[in-house]
């Protein structure tokens, strides 16, 4: 049997990558008993057929994985495997979205990847700094680096991050300039490279699939198209105090047990607010996370469900609210 690395996965079929050259390989029938499917990055031995056709046995246990919800299912789903770090990459125009970066960083944290912030497009602004002291503001030790991926500006820095056995994910909405980076990394234009719209910086998904790439300078690089949801598999209380610590901190500091953190009398969130050690997004960003995590217990909890039924009732008014005082404030008044 062979060994090689998966490098692209497709609906019926695998590229494996092999000391001999690549092969393109089927898997056995015992894999739909289980269920448990390759993944790009993946280590597996198969057996080759013929004319550079395989059959995947068996795959390696892996060294880490990369674990997100499906768009369409609430089942985790494995999307990547034996990854040694994350690039976040996030752009710096209308793809620059804090509470974004906050949730790959919490991908990251529930992977047990270390994850670097690579801010791209530093040619479209001026004050680079200002994006730079943003991003820190929340990234917590994860470096951060600004760099031009069209100019090759800064992109030096990330070569430093490749070992020979290394490998490295870019992870980003499209249009972020992941396919650029690649092309830049990999000394040629692997990865076709389409323009952004100009009202929202948004990508047309030029990268299809999941592939993997030797970089000449030694290590592996994975390319990933954007991901329309990101979702949060199991998001436990450990992974919120990683990302939000200063807020979880703050909610036992509040006067009241079931204070809201959005008007309730005493709330140290909302003091923290008052005195600039917490921003409204990051404690905004934290209800969100909350309310998904109580919608997915409620699931399996009638009493949650009904509690999650309330809450959503409460925000429509909320929102509703919101919308007259808008527009019919001026009657009103």
């Amino acid at each position: 049997m062979n060994k090689g690395r998966v490098i692209e996965e497709h609906k019926t079929n695998y590229i494996i990558s092999t000391e001999d050259g690549e092969l393109v390989a089927t898997v056995r029938g015992s894999f739909f008993d289980t269920e448990e499917f390759p993944k790009v990055g993946d280590w597996v031995l198969c057996s080759e057929v013929a004319n550079n056709k395989a059959v995947i046995e068996e795959i390696l246990p892996r060294t880490s994985t990369i674990v997100r919800k499906s768009a369409n299912t609430e089942i985790p789903q494995i999307i990547l495997a034996n990854v040694d770090l994350i690039f976040i990459v996030m752009g710096m125009d209308g793809d620059f979205n804090l509470s974004r970066l906050e949730r790959y960083l919490l991908l990251a944290s529930q992977s047990n990847v270390r994850a670097v912030v690579i801010l791209n497009k530093a040619d479209k602004v001026e004050d680079v700094d200002r994006y730079i002291n943003e991003t820190k503001a929340v990234t917590g030790e994860n470096p951060v680096h600004a760099v031009s991926a069209l100019t090759g500006e800064g992109m030096e820095i990330l070569l430093t991050y490749f070992k020979s056995d290394t490998t490295i994910v870019l992870l980003g909405s499209s249009g972020a300039g992941k396919s650029t980076i690649t092309n830049w990394l990999l000394r040629e234009d692997k990865q076709s490279v389409a323009s952004v719209r100009t009202d929202d910086s948004r990508g047309r998904h030029t990268t299809t699939s999941r592939q993997l790439f030797s970089l000449p300078t030694g290590g592996f690089l994975i390319d990933t198209p954007g991901m329309r949801e990101l979702g949060i598999s199991e998001s436990s209380t450990d992974d919120e105090d990683d990302v939000f610590a200063t807020i979880e901190a703050l909610s036992n500091e509040c006067q009241f047990n079931n204070c809201d953190h959005e008007k309730s009398k005493g709330c140290a969130g909302l003091e923290a607010i008052a005195h600039g050690k917490v921003t409204e997004r990051q404690l905004k960003n934290y209800h969100k996370l909350k309310q998904e995590r109580l919608h997915e217990e409620s699931k399996y909890n009638e009493e949650l469900a009904v509690k999650a039924n309330l809450q959503q009732k409460k925000l429509i008014q909320k929102r509703v609210g919101v919308l007259r005082k808008k527009n019919f404030g001026r009657e009103e008044e």
